[in-house]
């Protein structure tokens, strides 16, 4: 029964399983306050777990709107907080068909994040005081990791510095500035000295933290599906990343929102929506982004990296692709090598351990394929993916990371997010942006944290980052178009789309406001960018 404070997390175990067992296709929530205070036994996923739901086809988690069609019904993961809190996975998703999640509001409480406003600034002795606002956690001791600064006036991140580590107040895995609580403040007051935050804050600034920074759980976890379906779905507070979903085929997220309340600006101290090797088809749409530590939206796939070469077709391939040895004959692997990378037909696979596979090719292995060389794996790609009519607003990170091919993103907003867009391989994942399109968006303002380590601000950026190619150039076939790109604040040196390691790449059509020049293409990585109807206004 909602809003009773009792515990409801055995009640809906059981109507789970039931659910399941039952074949049903609906299981209806009403609205109200759902507390999950206690963990479950659930076979194969051990001893501490929230909401499980393996094996279920054709079936609906309904949730009650209210009367503007928001979700009202709230699953509250109930916590202790402290700062090695490690609550469990609050809703695991695995093996299911046909599933579909509608009107849900998924969260903590407390939440693990909180926000205040500077009472006070001693920029001489580098301390401050804050005041944490009602309804937010606050407690001596408390970690300030993933701490971000607000301007008070347009409450948008405020701007300073070029890299991540000169753009925060923390960052990283091993945070090490911790509040105290102020003497008679009745906990709501907390200062914190020596740390670097004074320089960065004014009386009235905001400031937001996470509690947590290291290896906590995500919030969703979605693995082994297909036609899968989250619809009208709040987070408005989140432990790690928001949603993890791998190996997945056909996934539709639809007006998720990550939103902060009760004027909290921090939502999660990781990405938003983290989707790993996703087959078929994927429709992010009407979705919004804003609070989150690192970024909103990443779409990636796995990289193999080649161990040994072998007569006849054969490679050995190490990669943390859980289901490496699972792929079937007469799928193919990609070899990024030479100038274009080039498909081959798998006809058998071995599994040498957990990272090592070997692979039999049919034919011959394309030329230059070597020790060390690269592959992705073509079962994990998508056929086809929209992210369409989304809102970005207010991250410490890159919109939207893809790696993945047959993209189009459109119809998008995007405002006060710290990093590029970013289209290509990261360091050491992959893969690369083919057959992208970028069409009908509004990009308000420039990234001022250069992430990707090039030196040239910009909103858009074409590029890659990956140690085992030197200046590829795989992110191709790729067009730009009918979008407006902004620069209010004027910086000098920034360019509205920044392209490197590409090929095909078509500008055109788009409207620069407030740069001095509008495109940076860099001549040695790329190849045939042609770049048309560029035009530039002063802001």
């Amino acid at each position: 029964m909602p809003n009773d404070s009792l515990c409801d997390m055995g009640a809906i175990d059981a109507a789970i399983h039931a659910a399941i067992e039952q074949g049903a296709s609906q299981l209806i929530f009403d609205a109200g306050v759902y507390n999950l205070r206690e963990t479950v036994s659930v076979p194969g996923f051990g001893h501490d777990n929230y909401m499980v739901i393996d094996g279920a086809k054709a079936l609906e988690l309904v949730g009650a709107v209210d009367s503007e069609g928001l979700p009202a019904t709230r699953l509250e993961r109930n916590i202790m907080l402290s700062n090695e809190a490690k609550p469990a996975i609050q809703l695991r998703v695995r093996n299911c068909q046909g599933l579909a999640l509608k009107n849900f509001i998924l969260c903590n409480d407390p939440p693990m994040g909180s926000t205040a406003r500077v009472i006070s600034v001693d920029k001489e002795k580098d301390q401050i005081v804050v005041e944490v606002l009602p309804s937010l956690p606050a407690y001596d001791g408390m970690r300030a990791a993933s701490a971000h600064a607000w301007d008070q006036d347009t409450g948008k991140l405020k701007r300073f510095g070029a890299t991540p580590a000169e753009a925060t107040l923390t960052i990283g895995l091993n945070v090490k500035a911790f509040w105290a609580v102020v003497p008679e403040s009745n906990g709501r007051q907390l200062e914190m000295s020596g740390a670097g935050f004074a320089e960065h804050l004014e009386l009235g600034d905001l400031v937001s933290w996470h509690h947590k920074s290291t290896d906590a759980f995500n919030q969703i976890e979605v693995l082994y599906s297909e036609d899968i379906l989250f619809e009208n779905i709040n987070l408005p507070n989140v432990s790690n990343a928001g949603m993890l979903a791998g190996y997945n085929r056909n996934m539709t997220l639809r007006k998720m929102r990550f939103e902060p309340e009760n004027g909290n600006l921090a939502v999660g101290g990781r990405d938003g929506i983290h989707l790993s090797n996703t087959m078929g088809e994927l429709l992010v749409e009407d979705c919004y982004f804003k609070g989150l530590r690192m970024d909103p939206l990443v779409i990636r796939k796995s990289f193999g990296f080649i161990e040994k070469v072998r007569p006849g077709g054969v490679i050995v391939v190490k990669t943390n692709l859980k289901t490496a040895g699972n792929i079937p004959p007469g799928d193919s692997l990609r070899f990024w090598t030479g100038d274009e990378p080039q498909d081959r037909v798998i006809f058998k696979v071995e599994s040498l351990s957990d990272k090592l596979f070997l692979y039999s090719i049919e034919g011959e292995l394309p030329q230059g394929v070597q020790v060390g060389g690269v592959i992705s794996f073509q079962s994990y790609s998508l056929t086809k993916g929209v992210v369409r009519d989304c809102v970005f607003e207010g991250n410490f990170g890159s919109a939207i990371v893809n790696f993945e091919e047959n993209i189009v993103i459109e119809d998008c907003v995007f405002r006060d997010n710290a990093y590029q867009i970013k289209f290509g391989a990261n360091f050491v994942s992959g893969a690369f942006a083919r057959n992208v399109i970028f069409r009908n968006n509004r990009c308000e303002d420039v990234s001022w944290v250069d992430i990707a380590r090039r030196g040239q601000p910009s909103i858009l950026m074409i590029h890659s980052l990956n140690r085992f190619f030197e200046n590829p150039m795989y992110n191709q076939s790729i067009e730009i178009y009918g979008n407006v790109f902004c620069n209010p604040d004027g910086l000098s040196d920034a360019v509205a789309i920044d392209v490197r390691n590409a090929a095909d790449v078509y500008i055109h059509g788009n409207v620069y406001e407030g740069f001095g020049r509008s495109v940076n293409v860099d001549e040695g990585s790329t190849r045939n960018i042609r770049v048309e109807g560029a035009t530039s206004s002063p802001m």
